[in-house]
């Protein structure tokens, strides 16, 4: 119920500026016919999230589509009105005449055109490399893991996302793969409907697979879909460590929305020095430390850098690394900006990803 009462607050802030925006500028804006079709768009945001578990799946997808695409388009929007408005005073202050119907149609294009492609890139994702050199390994060892967060399975992405991702990990031909968090969307239903856990249970990696919770995954029955991974070889690591091949240690957190103390990371720093140690966590709000704990590696996604540009200006600012790679003293911290998304199915921010992580021995 909060996230259906903040997205409602927000659908309702963001509509209502766009409204009155298009309605100053464009005369069909000014119609009933608009004002109803746009009352509709605006209230199917919410209406796609509380659609009777009845309803067949293809109404739930076209509803979750036309709510996502609506959500990218009254930011943009509004993002529109405001430098539009920027424009309009700066105009009285110069004492010139703004054209205001040719920037807001130009406006409009733009924004159409961004989205679609934000959209375009949202399903096309990229390969990132990383690789690690490592006195901890014995001589001529060296291990690849695929690394991918945020897949986000629910109401949009499904049965066929699933088999894409798991078609692209296979064909790297890892050793292991970490799942990083937020596997889930939002309900377990639809996850259900679609069968879109199966396809996981195909992943080949000798080594095993991987996962640690992200907020997502806790939204609906967590030991229940923590049941569904493992039923799908998908091991969950929940404040518990594992040791692999007696050279990897692999250690999973709860969410930093369930967990914000450091007890855990650092009662289960015991031994690090034993083992190449890897800290997987969901939210990448530890990385200090889990650096003082003496990980040597630490993953993490969870940012989906702003998903919509510009918002990386403020992920950039929320955490110590909102993206990329950087090491923190002698331990390596690597953050993804995700596989999938959430809510809108648009990425203007960077391309979403899987990290491909190879560890040598020195």
């Amino acid at each position: 119920m909060k996230v259906i009462f903040f997205l409602g607050t927000v659908d309702f802030l963001l509509s209502a500026i766009s409204y009155i925006y298009y309605r100053q500028n464009f005369g069909f804006a000014k119609t009933w016919s608009f004002f109803f079709l746009y009352l509709f768009l605006a209230a199917n945001t919410i209406g796609s999230r509380i659609l009777p578990e009845a309803t067949p799946l293809f109404i739930v997808k076209a509803s979750s589509w036309l709510s996502g695409l609506w959500i990218a388009f009254m930011y943009y929007s509004v993002l529109l009105a405001l430098f539009h408005g920027v424009l309009y005073l700066g105009s009285k202050l110069l004492n010139f005449n703004l054209p205001s119907f040719k920037i807001a149609c130009a406006g409009f294009a733009l924004v159409v055109g961004f989205i679609a492609w934000g959209t375009f890139r949202a399903f096309t994702p990229n390969v990132r490399t990383e690789e690690i050199a490592t006195a901890k390994l014995p001589p001529n060892t060296s291990y690849k893991i695929v690394l991918v967060s945020d897949i986000h399975l629910g109401r949009i992405l499904g049965n066929a996302y699933a088999k894409e991702l798991v078609e692209k990990i296979n064909a790297q031909q890892p050793d292991l793969v970490l799942l990083a968090g937020d596997m889930l969307d939002e309900r377990i239903r639809y996850v259900e409907q679609e069968d879109s856990l199966s396809p996981l249970a195909k992943l080949n990696a000798p080594l095993g697979v991987y996962a640690a919770y992200g907020n997502h995954d806790y939204l609906d029955r967590p030991t229940l879909w923590q049941q569904m991974l493992e039923a799908n070889n998908i091991k969950v690591l929940r404040d518990t460590s594992i040791i692999v091949e007696n050279n990897l240690k692999i250690t999973g957190l709860n969410d930093f929305s369930r967990n914000k103390s450091n007890a855990s990371l650092e009662k289960l720093s015991a031994e690090n020095e034993k083992y190449y140690s890897i800290l997987i966590d969901h939210q990448p709000r530890k990385i200090e430390p889990a650096s003082a704990a003496g990980y040597d590696l630490y993953v993490a996604g969870h940012t989906h850098t702003g998903q919509l540009y510009p918002n990386r200006l403020v992920t950039k600012k929320m955490y110590k690394l909102d993206y990329g790679r950087k090491e923190f003293g002698k331990m390596t911290a690597i953050v993804s900006n995700g596989y999938g998304f959430w809510g809108p199915p648009v990425r203007t921010e960077v391309r979403p990803e899987m990290v491909v992580i190879t560890i040598n021995s020195l």
